[in-house]
């Protein structure tokens, strides 16, 4: 497991539950607005040379037996590590929950994970309107995208979709056909773009008012259950 690095405790991402984050590298999307190229692409990663060693987090892990309910795994895109099954049975063999956060790429492996029950809590990110991704987007796979919703949806276990919203690329105007991809999901989160060193240098993304978010939470309630905003 490639884990870059680790935030000991959190309260907001993991709803309802204290837990660390595990960062991991690599990633099979190339988002625009990506905050950390150098954890998504190849040749940056190779010049990484302080991974932190499983053996560490699972040291620390043993001092927090009490304090902590879960583990957080995210970014960047978690499937993509070969001994993830493995690591997570590790964390549930030491009564911690376990939460995923993913893209969409890898349905074949959230499955298995699901069918093995080594997950107790998956974020799936919803970028926009399938046909329009290639506006953010520069590589991705429709069939695995609409697997990997249903996955989540017709789950036991609890779960989440986010979106980032980046004004300049998404509008009320188009925002309804985004939600009926998710329609009857128990929980969406909405997330305001934030400017930064993007992995598409001269991309022109801004961030929404906090009051024009509103409107967005509006049109999504109409088909999810439940929608908030993270501010």
């Amino acid at each position: 497991m490639l884990i870059s690095g680790i935030k000991k405790t959190t309260l907001l991402d993991y709803p309802g539950k204290v837990s660390c984050i595990i960062f991991t590298a690599g990633c099979n999307l190339r988002c625009q607005y990506c905050h950390n190229s150098e954890f998504v692409l190849p040749e940056k990663i190779k010049l990484i040379k302080d991974f932190i060693p499983e053996e560490i987090f699972f040291n620390f892990l043993k001092t927090k037996i009490w304090l902590l309910d879960g583990v957080v795994i995210c970014w960047w895109e978690p499937t993509l590590q070969k001994d993830l099954e493995a690591f997570c049975q590790k964390i549930k063999d030491m009564w911690f929950l376990v939460k995923l956060d993913t893209n969409w790429q890898n349905p074949d492996i959230l499955k298995k994970l699901l069918e093995k029950n080594l997950l107790d809590y998956i974020a799936m990110d919803i970028k926009w309107d399938y046909d329009n991704l290639e506006n953010l987007i520069w590589k991705y796979d429709k069939q695995k995208y609409f697997e990997s919703i249903k996955l989540i949806k017709n789950s036991d276990i609890d779960g989440e979709f986010r979106t980032t919203l980046i004004k300049n690329y998404h509008s009320l105007d188009d925002f309804e056909t985004v939600v009926k991809q998710i329609t009857g999901a128990k929980k969406y989160f909405l997330q305001n773009y934030k400017w930064g060193n993007t992995l598409q240098e001269d991309f022109d993304g801004k961030s929404f008012l906090s009051w024009e978010l509103i409107d967005f939470k509006n049109i999504a309630l109409q088909y999810v259950e439940k929608c908030t905003i993270r501010f």
